[in-house]
């Protein structure tokens, strides 16, 4: 019998051409979101049966799943969504500080003007976002800075690693408000960040980046 509720969690299968890599987007994407929440057991077969699919494209996706650390799988008891700690949230804005600034450092390599003119733009939104202490939309705001500049880096395998992870940071802080230091800090770097970037220094700019995660050479306390 089919699991209504994971079929409902679940969604359509997502559009590609590879199985695998389509059962992949859709059962990371129901994790990430949260509908399918941390704890809950998963299988082969239950998510076969809710795709309406063979099991083998499943086990693809759900090995992948693991190696991102999306689920953990003990042979022959279970398969289950990983839960969120306090550790893997530290652990994950520390990740996300050290990749954002390597990020930034390629991307300021190949930028032309008018790209670097969209990143400050993007920069600027995390500015007014962390001056209201706005959470969520600083989140969001930096997210979407840090994707334009895995973009325009220009490596591909930095690119390609960058995607990958990208759905475990985003399910590790999606119900995460964490705020790193103050207002009055954040802007410091951050101001520090664009006048970096508006001059050209890359290393100044990735320095003033990490800073404000607080890791990395340099880092200030919080």
């Amino acid at each position: 019998m089919v699991d209504s509720q994971l079929q409902e969690s679940l969604g359509p299968l997502a559009a590609g051409t590879v199985l695998s890599d389509r059962v992949f987007e859709t059962v990371s994407d129901a994790i990430v979101s949260g509908r399918i929440p941390g704890g809950q057991q998963v299988s082969d077969k239950s998510i076969a049966e809710a795709l309406g699919i063979s099991r083998t494209p499943v086990r693809e996706a759900l090995q992948r799943l693991a190696w991102l650390g999306l689920v953990e799988v003990s042979p022959n008891r279970y398969t289950r969504v990983t839960e969120v700690t306090d550790e893997m949230v530290s652990s994950t804005l520390e990740y996300t500080g050290m990749q954002a600034g390597m990020a930034l450092q390629l991307a300021m390599r190949r930028m032309d003007d008018a790209a670097l003119q969209e990143a400050v733009a993007m920069l600027d939104r995390m500015i007014a976002a962390s001056d209201a202490d706005d959470a969520d939309d600083l989140m969001l705001a930096a997210r979407m800075f840090v994707g334009f500049l895995t973009r325009e880096s220009g490596n591909r395998l930095f690119a390609t690693v960058m995607h990958e992870s990208s759905l475990l940071v985003a399910r590790n802080l999606r119900q995460s408000s964490t705020l790193i230091g103050t207002a009055t800090f954040r802007g410091e770097c951050y101001r520090q960040m664009r006048a970096a970037m508006l001059i050209g220094d890359a290393d100044a700019a990735e320095l003033w980046f990490r800073r404000q995660h607080g890791v990395g050479a340099g880092a200030l306390s919080v």
